[in-house]
């Protein structure tokens, strides 16, 4: 293995491992206060690989709720991985041979990384991008592995003090990716409509109207649908086809009402998603008595083969043919905007009550941006405002 390809791959996921090994402990430690082995943790990481999926199926798991139930939820929780894979067709269609294991491994944070950072210099992208989504999986598999395994040891001697804040590196990473997508592009409507129509969601989840499974790729559903509304038209219209010819004039009313037609259907989809997920009529409901460990391992297999269609899908349906313009739309307006949905998304777990909870958090977000936009240094960035943010939150408290 090229050695400067690992020392870069490791730079760039160092952020992910902090965040993942402080989520994945608590997910250990979840797994096995709700009465499985602690190898279903470090199992559920492989088979699953989806950090609120996860959470979420144990959830599940412990108040036995049925199997098409669950099946249902993973599904609409992870049909983000849809845009996701949309924006990755043409970054991964030259890699035929990796491309089984990068579409299995797309998460939140591995998207946001293979989409803004850059493939060293003599390095094969290929390789780069499957090494970043190895690491990114082995770090949640080993915070799993250690949260299910060794956790009361840690509590023991009072060691998981010191992993309070350090999630915040995930926060960070966020910030900064963001920043690369606004400071890269000319157009920013795609973070402005992110960040609105997320926070909205958001605030609706803080008000106890929506509920925080569904607020990521329905506010990616609605953002793409507003941006189809304000950009749609021009991008068809000055789009050209693969061989470098204008789009035919007789053919730029069809495509126009072809984004339209887009973005009223993301709009009907929104609407019915919003539906689906605001309280009180949110039909993912419980069920009272735990799945049997049989029970549960059959759920794992079933929401990981559900995880991985949603993550396929997007491959097998469009990576065989020329990109369309919707194809070719999606590759360049959704990043941003879900890069600032998966930021603002990250404001969700804040608590608002008292300004010693939420100012260290906003006084942390402003000095990651204005760090990276400084000296464009990610790592300083992330480090510097994670070891803040450690020590602010204690001070405050």
């Amino acid at each position: 293995m090229n050695k400067n390809m690992l020392a870069q791959a490791l730079k760039v996921t160092m952020p992910v491992f902090f965040g993942y090994i402080s989520i994945g402990i608590p997910f250990g430690l979840l797994v096995v206060n709700a009465g499985y082995p602690w190898w279903l943790s470090p199992l559920m990481g492989i088979a699953m690989f989806t950090g609120a999926g996860q959470f979420f199926a144990i959830a599940l798991f412990s108040t036995g709720t049925v199997l098409s139930v669950i099946v249902l939820a993973e599904f609409l929780l992870s049909i983000r991985h849809i845009f996701y894979g949309l924006s990755l067709i043409e970054r991964y269609k030259n890699h035929i041979r990796r491309r089984p294991y990068l579409m299995y491994s797309i998460t939140d944070e591995t998207f946001a990384l293979v989409t803004t950072v850059d493939v060293p210099a003599g390095v094969d992208a290929g390789k780069f991008y499957n090494l970043v989504s190895f690491l990114d999986q082995s770090y949640w598999v080993i915070g799993c592995t250690i949260g299910a395994g060794a956790y009361e040891i840690l509590e023991a001697y009072n060691l998981t003090q010191y992993l309070a804040g350090i999630d915040f590196a995930l926060t960070a990473l966020f910030v900064v990716l963001a920043v690369e997508q606004i400071l890269s592009r000319h157009d920013v409507a795609g973070p402005v409509v992110g960040a609105l129509i997320c926070g909205f969601t958001v605030w609706l989840f803080k008000a106890g109207r929506f509920d925080s499974s569904g607020i990521i790729w329905v506010s990616i559903c609605f953002g793409l649908a507003i941006l189809f509304l304000l950009r749609g038209k021009s991008f068809y219209k000055n789009s050209r086809m693969e061989n470098g010819d204008i789009v035919p004039s007789e053919k730029k009313d069809e495509i126009s009402k072809a984004g339209t037609a887009a973005a009223v259907a993301s709009m009907a989809a929104f609407v019915v998603l919003f539906i689906l997920f605001s309280r009180p009529h949110n039909l993912l409901s419980a069920g009272t008595t735990k799945l049997s460990l049989a029970s549960a391992l059959v759920a794992v297999l079933a929401s990981g083969a559900v995880v991985l269609a949603t993550r396929v899908l997007p491959f097998a349906v469009f990576a065989k043919k020329n990109p369309s313009l919707f194809i070719r739309f999606i590759e360049k307006y959704a990043p941003p905007l879900i890069m600032m949905v998966l930021l603002v998304y990250c404001f969700k777990d804040v608590d608002y009550s008292s300004a010693g909870f939420y100012v260290p958090y906003f006084v942390c977000v402003a000095v990651s941006g204005i760090i990276h936009i400084l000296f464009r240094n990610s790592m300083a960035s992330i480090i510097g405002s994670t070891v803040l943010y450690m020590v602010l939150s204690r001070l405050w408290a």
